[in-house]
């Protein structure tokens, strides 16, 4: 150990002196290089060890290369099933009574058009809304009107339903990277029982509040077009 380096990497005032380094200089040079040599794979891997436990904690990341190009964060309270077919990312929140929560992406196609995609998304939405309540009894409408992830311009609906006796809040989000001419965007579907966002929300919620309170929060909040 060259320790006159260390302590030219490191100078103190003399009134600090002596310093941990030089303390220790004497011995650690006085050690046989095994000891040394052992210390030294120990350091390294105690320093993976916590390299390893870091990125086991991080959240995962979902990501495709499109297109679109997206890629988003989740929280580990949620899991990644197996997608349907023709679904890009499925997770799941589940409880001791059922499903809690759920976060889905399609690829949403658009028809060739003019102008600027805000022209578009709400003519789909309205058949999106109109189909829903055909087909779903216990489907109704909330709320609708423009949205934006991450600056990125998008359409949004929100809805209550009833799936098996219970009730669930809904969100749809229709958005595309860019805001004309783009054909190749993407379809967010969130669903989420309210009661532990009515239990544990400091603030009123609503069918408008799915995605920006709870585990959906995250993977909706963190999404990126690349």
């Amino acid at each position: 150990m060259d320790v006159n380096k260390l302590l030219r990497t490191a100078p103190v005032k003399e009134e600090f002196e002596p310093t941990l380094p030089q303390l220790l200089a004497p011995r650690i040079d006085s050690l046989p290089r095994i000891v040394l040599r052992i210390i030294a794979v120990g350091a390294l891997v105690v320093a993976a060890a916590l390299i390893a436990l870091t990125l086991r904690l991080r959240d995962p990341v979902f990501s495709t290369a499109g297109p679109p190009a997206f890629s988003t964060s989740y929280s580990r309270a949620m899991t990644k099933e197996p997608p349907p077919h023709g679904v890009l990312l499925l997770l799941e929140q589940h409880s001791s009574v059922g499903l809690e929560a759920s976060f889905e992406i399609t690829p949403l196609r658009l028809p060739s058009y003019r102008g600027e995609i805000s022209g578009q998304l709400p003519v789909i939405a309205s058949n999106m809304i109109a189909r829903l309540a055909a087909s779903e009894a216990g489907f109704v409408p909330y709320s609708r009107g423009r949205t934006r992830i991450n600056l990125v311009p998008g359409y949004s609906f929100t809805y209550q339903r009833t799936i098996d006796g219970r009730v669930y809040w809904g969100r749809y989000v229709l958005i595309t990277p860019a805001i004309s001419g783009d054909r190749n965007g993407i379809l967010i579907s969130m669903l989420t029982d309210p009661t532990p966002l009515l239990t544990t929300a400091t603030k009123p919620v609503t069918p408008d509040s799915v995605g920006s309170v709870g585990v959906l929060f995250e993977p909706f909040e963190r999404l990126r077009f690349h």
